[in-house]
């Protein structure tokens, strides 16, 4: 798609040089935008200014805490979208440590939010959720209308904050748009951990030829999204009124059982092997089901369609690390 809409156009990516915010600043700048890249640099999260290589002359990069407004509230004027992605993402560790979570991700967020407020009450922001606030569905497929189950403090921050952009609009006539993303793969992302982004971190193992844990018998259904097909989501919301106080869940056209998915990673990375092992107990309580979900409504408002295969999408990925490993492992 075109994507006319983003040709001169002032952006704000919040965890600009991170996963989503690195891919996403390449396409706007493809497109003729003018990108300011906004990163906290925490650490264990994705920031990597490798990651923005390719446009490295050509966005302005800012670090600094996504809640200090003594920067944030210079950046945010004129701003003609905000893609707000700045947020850590570890399930395990906001259980292990919810004040953290708290700290880092709803304090900061509403601090941004009344940046917002006070500088430039009606731009027009994406926030990007997670589907884990659905957590465990007992009737899938996931709409928008599914019940809200978060199992764990980050799923609950990542909820809270969405109701605070929503809030926004009613407060000061903010216009938000939530995606709830599910998993996604692709260049960009960090691979030291599996924190948070484990189908990532599973293609190192795969690469480093190294035995893959599969919990239980790995018949989970999951659905992986390619990360170029979650940019292309991006852009339609940001571009289409339509969108505006909405919010989005997000899928792939088939699910794949875990198992069958570790066995496509070692396909695609022509190395690694599995093996079986019983669930931990700090990933049980966590665990979500199956992932299936409907996107009918974000089809509808957008024309947005998965259209990369899992198999196409693990080929480009594992090509990606193995020609700039050094950056990542």
């Amino acid at each position: 798609m075109k994507h006319d809409f983003y040709s001169n156009k002032n952006i704000l990516i919040t965890g600009g040089l991170g996963f989503l915010g690195s891919n996403l600043a390449i396409r706007l700048v493809e497109l003729g935008a003018s990108v300011t890249l906004y990163d906290g640099l925490i650490d264990d999260l994705g920031a990597n200014y490798f990651n923005t290589d390719p446009i490295k002359d050509r966005v302005e990069v800012v670090t600094a805490n996504v809640g200090d407004r003594s920067v944030m509230d210079g950046h945010v004027p004129h701003k003609d979208i905000i893609f707000n992605i700045g947020m850590h993402s570890c399930h395990l560790d906001s259980m292990k440590d919810p004040v953290f979570d708290i700290e880092t991700n709803i304090v900061p967020q509403i601090n941004f939010l009344e940046s917002l407020r006070s500088q430039n009450p009606r731009a027009r922001v994406v926030y990007v959720g997670t589907r884990a606030q659905y957590g465990r569905v007992e009737n899938p497929p996931i709409t928008e209308t599914t019940p809200l189950n978060p199992m764990d403090i980050y799923s609950v921050s990542k909820q809270a904050v969405e109701w605070y952009h929503m809030l926004y609009s009613k407060i000061c006539g903010l216009r938000p748009t939530s995606l709830r993303l599910g998993n996604t793969y692709g260049p960009r992302h960090q691979m030291r951990h599996a924190k948070y982004g484990v189908q990532n971190y599973l293609m190192r193992l795969a690469l480093d030829n190294q035995q893959i844990e599969i919990f239980g018998d790995g018949n989970q259904k999951r659905e992986l999204i390619f990360v170029d097909d979650v940019i292309e989501c991006l852009l339609l919301l940001g571009e289409t009124d339509q969108c505006v106080d909405q919010v989005y869940a997000i899928g792939t056209e088939k699910s794949v059982a875990f198992v069958e998915l570790v066995k496509e990673i070692i396909k695609a990375c022509g190395s690694g092997s599995y093996t079986h092992v019983p669930w931990p107990e700090d990933r049980k309580i966590i665990e979500v089901g199956d992932v299936v979900t409907d996107y009918a409504k974000l089809t509808a408002h957008t024309g947005w369609i998965p259209s990369t295969r899992l198999s196409e999408g693990l080929r480009i990925t594992a090509e990606y690390y193995r020609e700039h490993k050094t950056h990542y492992w």
